[in-house]
């Protein structure tokens, strides 16, 4: 009587398969992470310009005094009166910021109803490989994101 050969795969073959494929994803998976990582530091720093930018043209809007808030310690920051934003996994403030006006001991930027900012100032943002600068300018107020520290630093 003839043995029949099936076709298919040993489990050898699959076993062998499989740690080939673990050995890959182990050396991938690393490579891949720092994108992510400058992905959500730039996501972050965004958003931030964007609250400042905000805030800016709500005080010239409304007429009233605007503050942002900025808690460094608690990777966080918000504008008075509204919800906190927090920062992502692994972003950081790096220092405090370079704000000179303070609510409490926590440094701030307020703009007036004319869209200047009582003081102007950066506030440095790291994922621990890289930095971004979100910087007010003192006398227009102007917001802007750089990756490079700004003039006189």
């Amino acid at each position: 009587m003839p043995l029949h050969r099936h076709d298919g795969f040993t489990l050898i073959e699959v076993l062998a398969v499989l740690a080939i494929m673990a050995i890959a994803a182990a050396i991938t998976i690393p490579v891949l992470d720092r994108p992510l990582a400058d992905a959500r530091l730039y996501t972050d720093a965004r958003q931030m310009t964007q609250v400042l930018r905000s805030a800016r043209q709500q005080a010239i809007t409304s007429g009233k005094a605007v503050t942002v808030i900025f808690y460094p310690t608690s990777a966080r920051y918000r504008v008075l009166g509204e919800t906190p934003t927090n920062l992502q996994k692994d972003i950081r403030f790096v220092g405090s910021t370079t704000f000179t006006t303070k609510y409490g001991s926590l440094p701030t930027c307020a703009f007036d109803p004319s869209g200047t900012p009582g003081s102007g100032g950066t506030v440095t943002l790291s994922n621990g490989q890289r930095l971004l600068y979100v910087i007010v300018n003192p006398v227009a107020g102007r917001v802007r994101l750089s990756e490079t520290p700004p003039d006189g630093w």
